[in-house]
């Protein structure tokens, strides 16, 4: 049984397609009908329809927007199109568009059952190639913000660090830069983006974002980290709205296996419009009184946001000195302690103004080692670690357990030149050079 359905501007459209699968109630059902972009994209995420075919009639040009968002959005859905006296303007359009099929309304329904039965053939074989692939399309996709209150803590250099030891680590990694304001972390990264999110944002003023569009905006770190750099200069955060961050976040889900989100500091509005699409919220404090006390006050917002349970604190720079320890700083937050980054403010400086993740640059340092910790913590997608009353001892063991039952080993693979996401013509930005 082939679960179809049927979305199309007009009533007459809709009734040339549900006719023909009347005719084969055996082999075909029409799940439902759709009349706008609204209801059809509610009713693919209700009914799980194998194949969504859109009804055109003549100067029906919002449902090719529809075919656009479905294949945005909905990737795995496949869309045909059928219509009347279809042009080879119209053909390019549905092509563009991610259409997989595109012709005039079939007269024979057994023609109609044949083409389906074609197009779910073609697309569960590719599923099935892409699967065994370990590709990104299939994988459910991880986005993981990095947030403190106050600004300082270090969110920065945890972000880029972790994102660096997951593409180490062959995943398929992008760094989002949302501190629209002074956000830089493309300098720990040395590379100088000649675009930002601003400019993706102001040159496709639209609800929907193509990977294509969103990756000719982004550098690309040897490492194989992509990243969408934040605006040139605070006076552009204006353009970047809270529903085209969303948009973005959507689009990149489909295409990466973990997207690593350096959130602003503070906490308002705009951060609870980005919490919506984020799957887990990596804390990062110092072990100092203020910023200790102001990550309380956040968590108590986040819990009323209902998000309390996707925090995980990271204590950064800390010393023996710390007048507040793991345990102090677990009694006072409340929340699961995952890492803790030794202070070596020298080193970091170093890393930081060189523009080499330090991961990269002092493998064997105490700081690389807590942020492959934190990346085989990402990894395994535990929910259970708090390392707030172990030794050191105890805790280099707990993290040696997950990378052992983690999914792919955690062993840094030598850096190479990273391969676009996809090919295109062109030159791209690679280490403040193009390539």
């Amino acid at each position: 049984m082939i679960r179809v359905l049927v979305a199309g501007k007009y009533q007459d459209a809709i009734s040339k397609v549900t006719t023909l699968a009347q005719s084969l109630p055996q082999e075909i059902q029409i799940l439902d009908t759709a009349m706008d972009e609204q209801a059809a994209m509610e009713l693919i995420d209700s009914k799980l329809p194998d194949v969504v075919v859109i009804a055109l009639d003549t100067g029906d040009t919002e449902m090719i927007q529809v075919a656009r968002k479905i294949y945005v959005y909905k990737p795995r859905i496949i869309t045909c199109v059928y219509g009347h006296n279809m042009d080879s303007n119209l053909y390019s359009q549905l092509l563009n568009s991610g259409v997989r099929s595109a012709g005039e309304y079939p007269t024979d329904p057994q023609a109609f059952l044949v083409s389906l039965k074609s197009l779910l053939e073609v697309e569960s074989t590719r599923a099935g190639y892409l699967s065994n692939t370990h590709s990104a399309l299939l994988t459910s996709s991880t986005v993981i913000g990095f947030y403190s209150p106050k600004a300082g803590a270090g969110t920065t250099t945890c972000a880029v660090n972790t994102a660096v030891g997951l593409a180490r680590r062959g995943k398929k990694v992008i760094l989002v830069d949302l501190d629209l304001e002074f956000g830089d972390a493309h300098t720990y990264l040395d590379l100088k983006p000649r675009k930002s999110i601003a400019d993706l944002c102001s040159e496709f003023n639209r609800d929907t974002f193509s990977i294509s569009d969103i990756e000719s905006y982004c550098g690309l770190h040897t490492s194989g980290v992509y990243i969408l750099s934040a605006p040139k200069s605070p006076e552009y955060a204006e353009r970047v709205t809270a529903e085209q961050v969303g948009y973005i976040l959507s689009t990149l889900k489909v295409y990466f296996e973990y997207i690593i989100v350096d959130m602003p500091a503070g906490l308002s509005e705009k951060h609870a419009n980005l919490l919506k699409y984020i799957n887990r919220i990596y804390l990062v404090t110092p072990l100092q009184l203020s910023s200790v006390m102001a990550a309380k006050q956040a968590i108590g917002v986040l819990g009323i946001l209902g998000r309390k349970e996707s925090i995980n604190v990271i204590a950064n720079r800390t010393a023996r000195m710390d007048l507040i320890s793991l345990r102090d700083l677990h009694k006072i937050l409340n929340c699961r302690v995952v890492a803790a980054i030794p202070s070596d403010y020298r080193a970091c400086i170093s890393a930081a103004s060189r523009g080499m993740p330090i991961i990269v640059s002092m493998p064997h340092n105490a700081i690389a080692k807590a942020f492959n910790n934190i990346a085989i913590y990402t990894l395994s997608k535990d929910t259970t670690l708090d390392i707030w009353d172990m030794s050191a001892s105890e805790i280099a063991k707990a993290y040696q357990k997950l990378e052992a039952k983690g999914p792919g080993k955690t062993e840094a693979v030598e850096e190479k030149k990273a391969a676009p996401l996809f090919r295109r013509h062109g030159r791209r930005q690679v280490n403040g050079g193009t390539a």
